[in-house]
């Protein structure tokens, strides 16, 4: 049993001067710091790594721009800018529209142009004349042409026109015309009448018309 002891206390006693020498001994160096001399390591890094990310900034616009920077003390687009802006188209209203349409009408009759009433005049127009005769739009067209009178002067007086939903209209007005018959005789009547306008495919049309001879 010493024996044994003895033995075991032996071999403890040489083992620990060998783990002395393996604690004192220095670990090995570490491999030097790659380098990118080094063909095994990459160097695509820094050029593969993403772009920083931009600032954002707003969308191109007019007020963006540069010319519009330099043109404009503002950020703010003026409304100059647009050459609509500076010369806006000005729609003409039906009321309007009608009455120019009915000033051309009764000047026509000055010179027994039948041009004006053939382009407005719709071609289911149904009319009263102020004889009490009624009107088609052919019939109308070749009272023009057929009329003998020389005038000195046609004019209407006020014109009043109401427009309904934008596709239906009745002008109503009076009209003075002055001059000589065939047979040399002066003249000056005035008409009151009433007109009845449509609007087909973007297009003012008179339908409809009844005119009375007033003393």
């Amino acid at each position: 049993m010493k024996i044994t002891l003895v033995a075991i206390t032996a071999l403890v006693a040489a083992a620990m001067p060998f783990a002395r020498a393996q604690e004192e001994s220095p670990s090995p160096a570490a491999p030097p710091e790659a380098t990118a001399s080094d063909p095994s390591v990459s160097v695509t890094t820094e050029k593969t790594s993403p772009p920083p990310k931009a600032e954002t900034s707003p969308s191109p616009t007019k007020s963006s721009s540069p010319a519009a920077s330099k043109t404009s003390p503002s950020a703010t687009p003026s409304t100059s800018s647009s050459p609509a802006a500076v010369m806006p188209t000005k729609k003409s209203t039906p009321e309007a529209t009608i009455r120019e349409i009915e000033d051309k009408w009764e000047a026509s009759v000055t010179n027994h142009d039948s041009s004006v009433a053939q382009a407005y005049l719709a071609d289911d127009f149904r009319g009263v004349s102020s004889k009490g005769k009624v009107m088609s739009k052919a019939n109308l067209l070749s009272e023009i042409k057929k009329d003998t009178d020389t005038y000195s002067s046609t004019k209407n007086g006020k014109v009043d026109v109401r427009v309904f939903g934008g596709q239906f209209a009745v002008a109503t007005g009076t009209s003075t015309e002055a001059g000589k018959a065939k047979d040399g005789q002066a003249f000056k009547r005035s008409f009151r009448w009433t007109d009845v306008w449509v609007l087909r495919k973007d297009k003012w049309q008179c339908v409809a018309s009844q005119a009375m001879l007033v003393k």
